[in-house]
């Protein structure tokens, strides 16, 4: 077992511990745990701003002034990313892709970006495909190049570090662990955390976005560079990884009706919130295959409450 020395340097950015909490009417299977890593913040709410603490002390180490992410339109990780610099005295550098003219009204996760003064470029499809060489290129001497998602070894320390978190509270282990996964690096680091701590609880990535090959693979990769980097991290292997298919409706970020109504059946029946890109795709298992799951699963709530307001 990795030891609390081998864990990377980070910055305080999260309010940590964030909540285990059990809510008994929301599906047909019975009750469901729910860690509510909605709960990290306000404006820095949800899953991402656990990687930003590790990758912005590492910005910080290498002196950066400045750091450059990628995303979509409405992405969460990108607004996390422009506030955590900002409260950092850091610039901030957004590549935001969307296929439609640059919109005239900043909505969302986009308004609260362009308010921390972080500069956005919005770029095609086809521009976002050449991401790392756009942001390595903007990048100068001085920036420091976040990957999309954050979804990178060095990201993934904060779900290998909300294992230990959850484990804390769980007192029962659940009977599985379920997230999104929208670019893996999150479904990487409870893969990792769990099998260090050697928890033999069934792991689910419901994807959002792509499908099953490609999140395994993105776990592989990132699971064979932080084992590398931290030897005593143990090495999670592609075929050891459940990756959810079914859920991603007409896209990522592309909602159906069957979804929102989802959406709302589990915001009246418990008051709990989930959004359209991330968590509300991500429940729908729970809701119309709960046996799948086991009596008690645990849900990771990754936030995405702006993405409600766009």
């Amino acid at each position: 077992m990795s030891h609390p020395q081998d864990e990377p340097p980070r910055v305080d950015l999260a309010r940590l511990p964030t909540p285990l909490e059990r809510f008994d009417h929301i599906r047909p299977g019975g009750a469901v745990l729910v860690k509510r890593d909605d709960l990290t913040g306000t404006s820095l709410t949800g899953n991402k701003v656990r990687k930003l603490e590790y990758l912005l002390a590492d910005a910080r180490a290498c002196g950066a002034r400045q750091v450059l992410t990628c995303g979509g339109i409405q992405s969460n990780h990108c607004r996390a990313t422009a506030i955590a610099a900002a409260q950092l005295g850091l610039g901030c550098v957004l590549f935001l892709r969307t296929a439609e003219p640059a919109p005239a009204v900043s909505t969302g996760n986009l308004r609260l970006a362009r308010l921390v003064g972080s500069d956005v470029r919005f770029i095609t499809p086809e521009q976002y495909q050449e991401r790392a060489s756009l942001m390595r290129d903007a990048a100068g001497s001085d920036g420091y190049v976040i990957p999309e998602g954050g979804s990178n070894a060095l990201g993934s320390w904060g779900y290998i570090r909300a294992v230990d978190e959850m484990a804390a509270q769980w007192g029962e282990p659940p009977s599985a662990v379920v997230c999104a996964t929208g670019s893996g690096g999150t479904l990487a680091g409870l893969a990792i955390g769990l099998r260090r701590r050697a928890l033999n609880i069934p792991l689910y990535g419901v994807a959002v976005c792509d499908d099953a090959a490609y999140f395994t693979n993105v776990v592989d990769r990132i699971s064979a560079e932080a084992s590398d980097r931290w030897p005593a991290l143990p090495r999670v292997r592609a075929n050891e990884v459940t990756v959810v298919e079914g859920y991603k409706g007409r896209g990522y970020a592309l909602s159906t009706a069957e979804e929102m109504s989802d959406i709302e059946s589990v915001a009246r029946r418990s008051g709990l919130i989930l959004d359209p890109v991330y968590t509300g795709k991500a429940f729908r298992p729970l809701l119309h295959d709960p046996d799948r799951f086991g009596p008690r699963p645990l849900f990771v709530h990754t936030g995405g409450i702006f993405g409600l307001l766009a």
